[in-house]
């Protein structure tokens, strides 16, 4: 029994509510924080911080507000559960931010690669830092001329990779594509440049520094819980905010919260959650992104493949972006030099544990290397979502799902 499930009954949530009434109430003894300081809740859109927005605005009212970064990467349905959500919590509306790349960032970029990519090039770093890849801006090369047949196969109508780069490094109006076309790549696992300049500046810009300029002291609420990482799980309940820390502060209120403790709250508070946690969703936010689980990538596809033909889409874009694309796309012409490169320790240059003479990457990969394969595009990551373990025989019940029932992880459909 000690196993079992815990059932969270109405009284539980109120007494929950007080345990984040008492604590929040000394850690703002233990700071010194004034009582008529602002509270900034990050808004997602999620069960946690719809949660959390619900709490701040039952213990503070009109002291606290919601700011949601949009990246251009969400799914419809959360943009417009973030525009609803004021009318089930009784708040004011969430504030929605966007960060939007100017023409003249896209042309500070465009001077640097014609700067740049005309150059032979050393690699800075990973295993192969100290290498030298080839011109981009040359057609009369034999790399120019390899580079040629990776044009027709692309289906793209240019003489070198510098002139196809140029040709897309324009704003397109979508945040997502902008910085990742700037970036040259998709966001990685080591490198969420989106969460940064998406996310984090754009709220801190649009909502919290104003309040800080004013000389208000702001405590910054965020929806993190314990249980969705160690990462996270490490985490201070309570901290100063190194972007300013005598005036910014962070408050983790659900830090030790379930989320059964959460959906709890919901229906406590009567709240209807955001729609795509019934269509199969474990998470809301992006739509997708790099870390998205197999199922999660399966599931997508078979209820949104609009989204993957976006992904995609933008895959054929920002591969003319990317320096390493174009370099590594002409396969063992391009990758010749490398058999006479010999790393320390008598190892030889490899590619995701493959030999040179076998590697070609035709794409910077929106999900990142998947399944064994080093850059596949989206369509093919959705291919071996669909299979079970191994990613070599298709997955029957992910190959049958119905997709016009409800479908929740968290038994929101019983």
């Amino acid at each position: 029994m000690a196993d079992a499930a815990m059932i969270i009954v109405p009284t539980d949530i109120s007494e929950k509510i007080r345990e984040i009434e008492t604590a929040y109430s000394r850690y703002l003894n233990e700071f010194r924080i004034p009582d008529d300081h602002r509270i900034v809740v990050n808004f997602s859109a999620g069960k946690d911080s719809t949660t959390t927005a619900t709490i701040a605005h039952h213990l503070f009212s009109a002291r606290a507000q919601n700011v949601m970064a949009d990246t251009d990467n969400e799914h419809e349905l959360t943009i417009e559960f973030a525009r609803g959500i004021h009318e089930q919590i009784g708040c004011e509306p969430v504030k929605i931010v966007k960060r939007t790349y100017t023409a003249d960032e896209f042309e500070k970029r465009r001077q640097s690669l014609q700067a740049r990519w005309p150059q032979r090039q050393a690699i800075r770093m990973g295993q192969y830092r100290g290498v030298i890849m080839p011109s981009l801006a040359r057609s009369d090369t034999k790399f120019g001329q390899a580079w040629q047949r990776t044009a027709e196969r692309w289906g793209v109508e240019f003489e070198t990779p510098l002139e196809a780069a140029l040709s897309v490094l324009n704003p397109s109006g979508n945040s997502f594509l902008d910085a990742a076309l700037l970036h040259g790549k998709f966001p990685m696992l080591r490198d969420r440049f989106c969460t940064d300049e998406l996310k984090i500046q754009i709220a801190f810009d649009a909502a919290i520094k104003p309040l800080l300029d004013d000389g208000e002291v702001v405590v910054q609420w965020s929806g993190v819980r314990a249980d969705e990482s160690s990462k996270r799980a490490g985490y201070a309940r309570f901290s100063k905010d190194e972007r300013d820390g005598d005036f910014l502060y962070n408050f983790l209120p659900i830090h030790q919260w379930t989320a059964t403790d959460v959906f709890a709250l919901h229906k406590y508070f009567g709240i209807e959650p955001n729609p795509l946690y019934t269509q199969g969703a474990s998470r809301v936010g992006c739509m997708n992104f790099v870390l998205s689980t197999k199922e999660e990538i399966s599931e997508t596809a078979a209820r949104w493949p609009e989204h993957i033909e976006k992904h995609h889409a933008w895959e054929k874009k920002v591969r003319l972006a990317s320096r390493w694309v174009h370099w590594m796309s002409v396969g063992t012409e391009s990758q010749a030099w490398m058999k006479k490169f010999d790393l320390p320790l008598g190892r030889g240059v490899q590619l995701y544990g493959m030999e040179p003479d076998i590697q070609r990457i035709d794409w910077s990969g929106f999900y990142g290397p998947r399944g064994n394969m080093g850059a596949p595009s989206a369509m093919d990551v959705v291919e071996w979502a669909k299979t079970g373990r191994g990613g070599k025989v298709y997955d029957l019940v992910k190959a049958s799902l119905d997709t016009a029932v409800c479908s929740s992880r968290y038994g929101l459909c019983e």
